[in-house]
């Protein structure tokens, strides 16, 4: 645990470090909390084997802010972080905190490389002016708490786009050219738009049945969530899915 000012942060700091060093910030959900986070996604693991330092921040009350005191808490976080290489720093995160995710891929000032979200997404009229952004993404069409068609997540005053519309609108934003296709696993479908300008590939992974969960979580988890939260499929990882699609990606020095 790391202290900046009143607040903190995890950080796990691989085995075999390398510095500098990428960094996979990771958001965890409302009314959730940053250890949780860790132990939902499995990040700590995938960081030994991708040889990248993990950072999840933590929310005063369980819940995010996109801009105001957690823009400056973020900045503060990314200034303590050791060793950390600026290029190759990337955005993750479940629920609200996928929202923070793409919220952060509509900032005025790019500071993460690639962006990857579960369960929620979003594309707000300000992300038109912003440069492409390398975007992974997952969602259950089961999913009870923020639904797949779009609408009013519980307990939320807003509304969202159905899940494939905000998907074709990223995509249109990177510059798309080429759409595939194809069975991710037997209940995930992934649809891709690659060739995008600035090389900002889109990968959509909708969850056939999947409930307001992480893909690939230890089953011990799954099993607890499941009677609130829905199904979490075990067919695809998330958290090595987005690893590897975050490999690809750097920003100018």
């Amino acid at each position: 645990e790391v202290t900046v000012g009143k607040r903190s942060f995890l950080l796990h700091v691989p085995t075999d470090f390398r510095n500098p060093s990428p960094v996979v910030f990771t958001f965890h959900g409302r009314g959730a909390n940053a250890q949780q986070q860790l132990l939902l996604t499995g990040f700590e693991q995938v960081a030994e084997e991708g040889r990248f330092l993990v950072v999840a921040p933590q929310a005063i009350g369980g819940r995010w802010q996109f801009g105001g005191r957690d823009a400056a808490y973020l900045r503060a976080v990314g200034a303590a972080v050791p060793c950390m290489d600026p290029t190759r720093a990337y955005a993750s995160g479940m629920s609200m905190g996928s929202a923070m995710t793409f919220a952060l891929a509509c900032a005025p000032e790019r500071k993460f490389a690639a962006f990857g979200g579960v369960a929620l997404t979003l594309y707000e009229p300000q992300c038109a002016a912003t440069p492409p952004a390398p975007i992974i993404y997952f969602h259950g069409t089961a999913d009870q708490v923020v639904p797949f068609r779009g609408g009013q997540p519980q307990g939320e005053d807003v509304d969202l786009p159905a899940v494939p519309v905000a998907m074709a609108e990223w995509a249109e934003h990177n510059g798309r050219m080429a759409e595939t296709g194809q069975e991710a696993g037997k209940d995930v479908t992934l649809r891709e738009w690659t060739d995008c300008d600035a090389g900002a590939d889109v990968e959509y992974y909708r969850v056939r049945g999947g409930g307001h969960t992480w893909p690939g979580a230890a089953e011990f988890i799954a099993d607890a969530i499941a009677p609130q939260l829905g199904k979490t499929t075990q067919s695809v990882d998330a958290s090595r899915l987005m690893w590897e699609f975050f490999d690809n990606y750097q920003l100018p020095a």
